[in-house]
């Protein structure tokens, strides 16, 4: 009997994880709940899974949410996590796509050098149902193409930016050796903002710069976190992908991160080395210095705080743009979209928030039933594209009653889904990464 067998038999079939699970809202069936995959877990063990059983232990977003309203605490989202490990086959559609996206982040050189070829493609007129746009969801709207020609790497819709406004002058630091002297914060970029939108990692430089000590260099020796592979079951993939990341972060330097699922994901390497002699310690220290951007900023000077920083109007609108009737600056309608990571892994829901409502001129939206999942889950979207489609669909029907004009979010996953949405027609919203938006919404006229 495995470990999460044993745990799965503590489960009190209250169903509390029925009424918050994305998946169950989608299909209705009992056995995708964590109550379900828990009772099959305590009955098979997944070595020796029937297609059938590995397919439901698939049919998971792991977003987490089960695992925060459990009564006895279990820790349902992990547990299925390590019973994908020891599954002997693959489950879900397209199998074969996953396992290459999934190679794929564990390779940096060949993301380095496909890189180029997907930002390429952000400026082609792809047709709506193109297995790229669909599927793997690297490009961006195709309204926004020229407004992205500018940086060749961003969604950033063309009226959030004055024509103007100049890109903050800042040294790039993607490179170098990773040495600096100690406090000065670091950048963990993760894959997407390394390879395919690295104005992410330009905006986050930009923000750390203006509100506290600046950025140290950024190692070049980081590579995936680790979750996609830890997601599917390949633990020691995981493992190796954490050593490296800890190898490439010495010292104590805080350690900031704008994807929420890699800070969720890189704060967990504690629990995936435990049991290594040779790295647990540095598991640990590595972890505590992880910190999530939106966190770390709303702690540090406010970015609406200064003089400095160009007013609103002129950021977010084209000049002389206003409501109908008003001599005043037309308001910006955000909605804020909480990544499951942020919500349930990392506990973090307030700080975005505070950020955006202490910029003036912009109206903070929120959801009529509360912050949703939006169905990404990793490579939860290309194993079950109907779910996660579903799960898409009720989350933008939800957002479009709002009729916000940006959708922002802090995890790439949600980034690329919200923006899968709008290509299908389910809003009508730019959608944009947080740190983006607030280094836009923010930057001082004399940059």
């Amino acid at each position: 009997m495995t470990t999460g067998s044993r745990f799965a038999q503590n489960c009190a079939k209250c169903g509390a994880c029925t009424t918050v699970c994305p998946v169950y809202r989608q299909t209705g069936r009992e056995y995708h709940t964590g109550r379900g995959k828990l009772h099959l877990l305590s009955k098979l063990d997944p070595a020796e899974a029937s297609a059938t059983y590995a397919e439901i232990l698939s049919h998971c977003l792991l977003c987490g949410a089960c695992s925060q309203v459990c009564s006895r605490q279990l820790p349902v989202a992990e547990l299925l996590a390590e019973a994908r490990g020891e599954l002997t086959r693959r489950a879900g559609r397209q199998v074969m796509l996953r396992a290459l996206s999934g190679g794929l982040l564990s390779r940096p050189h060949l993301l380095k050098a496909l890189a180029p070829m997907a930002r390429r493609l952000k400026e082609l007129r792809l047709p709506a149902d193109s297995g790229l746009n669909l599927r793997l969801g690297l490009m961006p709207d195709q309204e926004s193409a020229a407004a992205a020609n500018q940086d060749n790497t961003s969604d950033t819709p063309a009226t959030i930016s004055s024509p103007a406004a100049q890109k903050p002058k800042i040294t790039d630091h993607r490179v170098q050796s990773g040495v600096s002297e100690h406090g000065m914060p670091q950048v963990f970029s993760g894959c997407f903002a390394t390879y395919i939108e690295p104005e992410i990692t330009r905006s986050l430089l930009s923000l750390l710069t203006r509100t506290g000590p600046a950025p140290a260099d950024t190692p070049s020796g980081q590579g995936c976190c680790g979750l996609a592979a830890y997601s599917c079951g390949q633990r020691e993939q995981a493992r190796r992908l954490a050593r490296k990341n800890i190898a490439a972060y010495p010292g104590q330097n805080p350690i900031v991160v704008a994807c929420a699922s890699c800070a969720a994901h890189l704060r967990r390497y504690p629990e995936l080395l435990a049991d290594d002699p040779q790295w647990a310690s540095r598991a640990e220290n590595f972890a505590g210095r992880i910190r999530e951007f939106s966190q770390l900023l709303s702690e540090q000077s406010p970015l609406s705080g200064s003089d400095a920083y160009r007013p609103l109007k002129q950021q977010v609108t084209d000049p002389g743009e206003q409501l109908p009737g008003s001599d005043e600056p037309a308001t910006l309608k955000v909605l804020y979209h909480d990544p499951c990571h942020l919500r349930f892994g990392l506990q973090i829901t307030r700080a975005p928030r505070q950020l955006l409502t202490g910029l003036p001129g912009l109206e903070l939206l929120e959801l009529p039933d509360g912050p949703q999942c939006c169905g990404h889950g990793g490579l939860f979207h290309l194993a079950h594209p109907e779910s996660a489609d579903g799960i898409l669909q009720r989350v933008s029907e939800a957002a479009r009653t709002l009729n916000p004009q940006v959708i922002t979010t802090a995890c790439t996953g949600c980034l690329l889904h919200w923006r899968q949405a709008r290509r299908q027609g389910y809003h009508q919203a730019r959608v944009v990464h947080l740190a983006v938006l607030l280094d836009r919404l923010t930057r001082g006229t004399g940059d």
